[in-house]
């Protein structure tokens, strides 16, 4: 949820099934001021940091790393371009 002095906006998604969750608030929060860095308003760079974790959790299964709770997928952007 972002609360700011327009009000509070909520950032739904559906719950993604998978292990690989370890850096999730890290990248999330990096993501977001990467955004926020790069001119983007404070919902947009949260929505748009929201979408992308998203995807990152989506394609982490493709990971084989470590034991545990595994990484998320940062590069996913990437592998599905080296894939097209």
């Amino acid at each position: 949820m972002l609360v700011g002095p327009e009000g509070t906006r909520r950032f739904d998604g559906p719950r993604i099934a998978t292990a690989n969750t370890h850096g999730t608030g890290c990248s999330l929060s990096s993501a977001i001021a990467a955004n926020r860095a790069a001119g983007s308003t404070w919902p947009d760079a949260v929505a748009a940091a929201k979408s992308w974790l998203s995807e990152a959790l989506r394609t982490s299964d493709r990971l084989d790393v470590g034991a545990g709770h595994g990484p998320v997928n940062h590069f996913h952007a990437l592998w599905q371009e080296a894939s097209s």
